[in-house]
């Protein structure tokens, strides 16, 4: 019962996704429509509209913080309040140190140009469907930098999505029994569905799956924060300095290393988190029979409880929640 049970919450967290994304922007729109008719009438109401599609940038933080304000209470309340908010971070971050974000930041670099490559083969296979992601991009003011772009593009997505993904849902499939490789392809797919078009759903599903292996590897939502922030960084302002700045051929150069390059930090990642331990959820099953430990010898810990998978075959011992 209690495995079906999580498996619904996980699928419920996605079809509210769905909804209150798209009713927001619905609520929204209408909002501004309805106090700009009665503001100046119909001229008033087409004025705001426009307003709202000038300032997609406005609009977009809008709907992020709406969005956010329910699914980021939604994760306090279900993994967080229990425990509280200083042991949480402790878990965290006990995996974590300042060079991690240096490799990560390299590992973003290495990935944003292997999805050139994937991008690439999209026009090569789907020349419409690549169209249409184009025409998107270039009206959707991801290009148009300010304040706003940086907390619409590089701050709350990034925070909003990987508490939905790879924060809610992840984890309440990883509390039904669902092993780290099932859990984290369904996540992943998920994801790609949420962008709701082809092209961007193809990497954006890919993203997700590493995504989702970096908080297992490093037992945190954290890294998945920073890397999904990095990557919608240089996704537009580093993508368009190298167009600007650099010739052709080095950035042909660039993307054709990108896979190695991946590989390797992808392995030196690994290494560095093979012998760590961890408790947070997130990571290597058998790393957490040191967190149930912590959590009855005593204080803050002894009468909290946390999930407990036993292998990655996906068996979990369930502690009180």
């Amino acid at each position: 019962m209690k495995r079906r049970t999580n498996y619904v919450m996980a699928a419920l967290v996605f079809v509210l996704t769905m909804v209150i994304m798209n009713m927001s922007a619905v609520i929204i729109s209408s909002f501004a429509v309805l106090v700009g008719t009665r503001a100046k009438g119909a001229q008033g109401g087409y004025d705001a509209a426009q307003f709202l599609m000038s300032n997609l940038n406005f609009y977009t933080c809008l709907i992020y913080v709406i969005t956010g304000s329910v699914f980021v209470l939604w994760y306090y309340f279900a993994f967080i309040e229990k425990k509280g908010v200083s042991m949480y971070m402790a878990e965290q971050t006990r995996k974590l140190k300042g060079a991690d974000f240096g490799w990560i930041a390299l590992l973003t670099l290495a990935v944003q140009h292997a999805v050139s490559l994937i991008l690439t083969l999209i026009g090569i296979l789907l020349p419409s469907s690549m169209e249409n992601y184009t025409e998107m991009i270039e009206t959707s003011g991801v290009s148009d930098y300010s304040l706003l772009w940086v907390i619409g593009t590089v701050i709350l997505p990034p925070i909003v999505e990987e508490t939905i993904f790879r924060g809610l849902i992840y984890r309440y499939m990883r509390r039904a029994g669902l092993a780290f490789l099932a859990a984290n392809l369904v996540q992943a797919v998920l994801f790609g569905l949420f962008h709701m078009n082809l092209v961007q759903g193809i990497y954006a599903a890919c993203l997700g799956f590493l995504l989702g292996y970096l908080a297992y590897r490093y037992d945190s939502i954290l890294i998945p924060i920073a890397m999904h922030s990095m990557f919608n960084l240089c996704g537009t302002v580093v993508v368009e300095l190298e167009n600007r700045f650099l010739p052709g051929v080095l950035i042909g150069f660039l993307i054709l290393v990108s896979i190695p390059a991946t590989v390797f930090l992808l392995m030196k990642i690994y290494r560095e988190t093979e012998e760590k331990i961890a408790g947070a959820g997130y990571g290597p099953p058998e790393e957490h029979a040191g967190a149930e430990k912590a959590a009855g010898s005593g204080g803050e810990g002894a009468n909290m409880t946390t999930e407990i998978p036993n292998s990655n075959t996906g068996t979990i011992q369930e502690e009180e929640q």
